[in-house]
């Protein structure tokens, strides 16, 4: 009898903290507005204007889908998608991906504060951030 209150209690709290991971999950999807700026020392960079569009991964609904347009003339250019993993404990958005240009890696962080985020890019084998974000969550107009 103790052993199946305790199961219980256990599944409990683990079907309860996988909810809560998903609902903080689920509360960071949408668009996110702001600048990209560049750091470090690539002469190509440019400093951006960008929205991000943040849904549930097609290939990995564990992960979030960042997809990135900057800004030109005021239209939208897509620059990519990344699935990214969400640490729901430490709040951040991490990706690891190819430079192609390069044939080096690079990572995103992306540190969430309730409706912003700031995120630096980070390029291997340098080690140099390359790019520091700051984003806000699209408010819809009332």
């Amino acid at each position: 009898m103790k052993f199946t209150v305790l199961l219980s209690l256990i599944l409990t709290f683990s079907l309860s903290a996988c909810a809560q991971k998903k609902d903080a999950a689920d509360a960071l999807l949408g668009d996110w507005t702001g600048e990209s700026k560049c750091v470090g020392s690539n002469p190509s960079c440019h400093d951006e204007i960008v929205v991000y569009h943040l849904t549930r991964s097609k290939a990995d609904t564990a992960k979030i889908n960042l997809s990135a347009d900057k800004i030109i003339n005021g239209k939208p250019d897509n620059m990519g998608d990344f699935d990214m993993t969400f640490d729901a404990e430490k709040m951040t958005l991490t990706a690891e991906f190819e430079i192609k240009r390069t044939g080096g890696k690079g990572v995103w962080l992306f540190k969430i504060d309730g409706d912003k985020m700031d995120g630096t890019l980070t390029d291997f084998p340098e080690n140099e951030i390359s790019r520091k974000v700051h984003v806000e969550r699209k408010k819809d107009k009332q």
